[in-house]
């Protein structure tokens, strides 16, 4: 069963015929089915009326007429419930060959004996004293007039059976002048082409006022619906053009975003090979200059026999400019963290700070990335440089702690001390160094992170910075 459905679903190859429509041709459909039902069932129920009341008129007037013809005829039935002869020939008289059988074209008088109803009289003769069972004549002997159109299926009505135009059958019960009981009963058959025309012309007006009142109101319900679906479909098509202009417009953004990424971080990467290559013609020009003028200058000084005293200044001199420029060099660059790991590169700008302070620093670090860009693992290093170089100078000898963990695909760094903390205008100005406040800035920045300074006097001082990771940072 499942494979069936699969296959009928392939074969069909797209939504059905129905989902294919319009609302409002599916509301048209729809609409146009039950209103011509409701109006087909009003119709067939307005027509039945007419005839049924037509029946009902009929009747009385078949009632009124053997009334008024056969009943006089009936007072003197023989004993053995036959007619007299003198009775037959008087109703013979009056429809056998008359203008009135030309409307009356045929008459029967029952006599009604428990189930079996007897012709006691018929201007079909052959049917004079032959039995038949009947409903219609049965329900006449209990006092009811029944009216009957083209409904001839009986035994008894064989006869008008045969006759080419449409009657209207009527059963009425005769009664005694003396006793006003059920004596006989009446059946006469009326010649209903007149009728017929009425009755079809009725039933043809009828279905046409149906008609097209049905289709008045499909049109008038189908113009509103028509309407409202095209305002439907124009506004859905305004959404569907404002989506995808959405879309694009994000799609766009999105474009523009990832190529100022990639911009801002080609820019550091740029910005830290400048600075590493600037470092390495430091050190390998001027101080490789300085250094060699270092080692003739001595030569020199021990080959002329100059005092001590003499080259001592210029000694110093010289290898607090070779101190200088190395520092310079080493903070432009940092080639040996490279191949590490940002909790190893961390954990090297910590030692360094502890080997050269002589302090202790408390560290905590969370679950760090294994890899980093390389312009971002750096200004972590330097961030956690210099933020514990501040602490030193501000707050020495106070406890120190560096705190490095990722919150929400953001590595934050907090460098904090117990210290007396600084001054505003100190915070405002920078720091002192390698680095400084206002450096850390430009780098945290160039990375679109944040750096944040809480300080006061007696509370210590924090240094918070929040650098965003890539998508490659994991």
């Amino acid at each position: 069963m499942v494979q069936s459905r699969t296959r009928l679903r392939s074969d069909d190859g797209g939504p059905g015929f129905w989902s294919r429509l319009s609302f409002s041709s599916q509301f048209l459909i729809a609409a146009g089915v039950v209103l011509f039902v409701a109006m087909a069932v009003l119709g067939t129920w307005v027509n039945d009326q007419i005839k049924h009341n037509v029946l009902v008129t009929s009747g009385a007037q078949g009632a009124n007429f053997m009334n008024g013809f056969l009943e006089p005829l009936v007072q003197d039935i023989n004993p053995d419930g036959t007619l007299p002869l003198a009775r037959q020939q008087q109703l013979d008289a009056l429809f056998v060959g008359t203008a009135l059988g030309d409307t009356v074209v045929s008459i029967k008088i029952w006599t009604v004996d428990g189930t079996d109803a007897t012709v006691i009289y018929s201007t079909t003769s052959e049917l004079i004293g032959q039995h038949f069972v009947s409903t219609d004549v049965a329900r006449a002997a209990a006092g009811e007039v029944v009216a009957e159109y083209e409904d001839m299926v009986s035994q008894e009505s064989a006869y008008e059976q045969t006759l080419d135009m449409a009657v209207i059958e009527v059963y009425a019960p005769l009664y005694s002048f003396q006793t006003g009981e059920v004596v006989a009963i009446g059946e006469i058959y009326e010649n209903a082409d007149a009728l017929a025309a009425e009755l079809r012309t009725s039933q043809m007006s009828s279905w046409l006022v149906v008609c097209l009142t049905t289709i008045f109101m499909l049109a008038v319900l189908y113009a509103i619906v028509r309407r409202g679906s095209r305002t439907i479909a124009r506004q859905r098509s305004d959404l569907q053009r404002h989506v995808a202009e959405a879309r694009e417009m994000a799609r766009q953004n999105t474009v523009l975003r990832i190529a100022a990424d990639r911009a801002r971080l080609d820019a550091s990467e740029a910005n830290e090979q400048l600075l590493a290559r600037i470092g390495s013609d430091i050190h390998d020009g001027p101080i490789q200059l300085l250094s060699l003028f270092m080692l003739k200058f001595t030569d020199m000084g021990d080959s002329r026999g100059q005092s001590t005293e003499t080259r001592k200044p210029l000694e110093g001199i010289l290898n607090s400019a070779l101190a200088e420029l190395r520092a310079i060099s080493s903070g432009l660059s940092l080639p040996e963290i490279e191949e590490l790991t940002p909790r190893q590169a961390l954990k090297l700008a910590v030692f360094r700070h502890e080997d050269i302070a002589g302090t202790r620093i408390e560290t905590d670090f969370g679950d760090l990335p294994d890899t980093l860009t390389h312009a971002t693992k750096i200004c972590a290093y330097r961030v956690v440089q210099e933020g514990l170089s501040n602490a030193t100078k501000h707050a020495p000898g106070a406890h120190q702690r560096v705190v490095a963990k990722v919150v929400d695909q953001w590595l934050t760094i907090d460098v904090s001390d117990d210290g007396p903390g600084v001054r505003p205008q100190e915070n405002a100005l920078g720091g002192h160094g390698r680095l400084g406040l206002a450096g850390m800035r430009n780098r945290v920045g160039a990375l679109q992170g944040t750096l944040e300074v809480q300080s006061a006097p007696g509370t210590g001082t924090r240094l918070r910075v929040a650098l965003p990771l890539e998508v490659g940072d994991r």
